[in-house]
């Protein structure tokens, strides 16, 4: 038995130690490390270091005039005054500007997001798959050109002496521009939200493209022999097929429910001061505060900090909801 046992012994591989193991995988794997490690350098430097500015938020006066950053973010005067005043002292500016942020993109969830849905689909129709991904290159190009270049392109189009429209159907529009009164203001929420449709429903159509694609075409046969036309085979099969696909960007989706997007809404703010002053986004506002003038550090962090937070519960309560009900999940 003692012999027996001395030869189990000598069989049995020798058990390698975690270090060990860690060690031959990271030779194994040196080339692509060679390429996370800076990605992840990066990541760390601009990522998560400046994480700690985030104290700021919590100081009665970030006063850089006195000291140094890091002075200013130790220093033993930690308050929560700035939480409060963005529902105090503030509360008219800011309540002002969530509410037109909420409104824009409560439209933005209504009325654009079935449209890259519907493009999807009228390109599953096409029958010519080589003609259906030029459709789709097309569609998608305005997501390349930069706010700037958009906002130039419509100026263009509809400006008052010159502009395309005009000068082609003998006009005088002059549709970037408003009103003395709350009667032009609402041209902006329309500008807002079409430009941001035109420049982003082909983009986004491409996810829902890839899942209708996905589908089985034995079902569309079955369900044409059944009798089904194509918008009963559009509502009976191809939603439902990709409904977990349209809930996961809907997630996505309301997850930036309290951000507009800051290029646009400035560039189309700066071009009448009605704009700046009566549609103010929480974006705008937020960068009005730490980078105007007057610039309060302590406030825009804390009013940063407060939308980060509303939108990871909005995200985390979202997926959950997903994972619960489609049993599929961001993560």
């Amino acid at each position: 038995m003692e012999l027996l046992a001395k030869k189990v012994k000598l069989i049995r591989p020798k058990q390698e130690g975690y270090w060990h193991r860690l060690g031959i995988k990271l030779k194994k794997y040196l080339p692509i490390m060679a390429f996370i490690v800076p990605a992840a350098f990066m990541a760390v430097l601009f990522g998560y270091i400046p994480l700690i500015f985030l104290l700021a938020a919590f100081k009665t006066n970030f006063n850089l005039s006195i000291y140094t950053p890091f002075q200013a973010l130790f220093s033993p005067n930690w308050s929560f005054v700035q939480f409060t005043k963005i529902f105090g002292e503030n509360a008219d500016e800011f309540f002002l500007a969530l509410k037109n942020t909420l409104v824009i993109n409560g439209i933005k969830l209504v009325l654009i997001f079935p449209i890259p849905i519907i493009i999807a689909i009228m390109l599953s129709e096409v029958k010519n798959a080589t003609l259906a991904k030029l459709f789709l290159i097309i569609l998608c190009l305005p997501n390349f050109l930069s706010w700037p270049t958009v906002i130039g392109i419509w100026q263009n189009f509809f400006r008052q002496s010159d502009g395309v429209i005009n000068s082609i159907f003998g006009t005088n529009i002059g549709w970037l521009t408003s009103d003395n009164g709350p009667n032009g203001i609402s041209l902006f929420r329309f500008f807002v939200i079409s430009f941001d449709a035109w420049k982003g429903c082909g983009w986004n159509s491409i996810m829902f493209y890839t899942a209708i694609v996905s589908i089985d075409k034995s079902y569309y046969e079955a369900a044409e022999l059944d009798g089904a036309n194509k918008f009963q085979q559009t509502l009976r099969l191809t939603l439902p097929s990709i409904f977990p696909t349209i809930a996961l960007m809907f997630i996505m989706n309301i997850t930036y429910i309290l951000s507009c997007g800051f290029d646009e809404i400035n560039l189309l703010a700066n071009l009448d001061p009605n704009w700046k002053l009566y549609e103010t986004t929480l974006d705008y506002y937020l960068y009005n505060q730490a980078l105007a003038e007057n610039a309060d550090f302590s406030y825009a962090t804390a009013l940063g900090l407060f939308n980060s937070t509303v939108s990871l519960t909005f995200m985390l309560v979202g997926n959950s909801f997903c994972k619960k009900f489609l049993h599929r999940g961001l993560w």
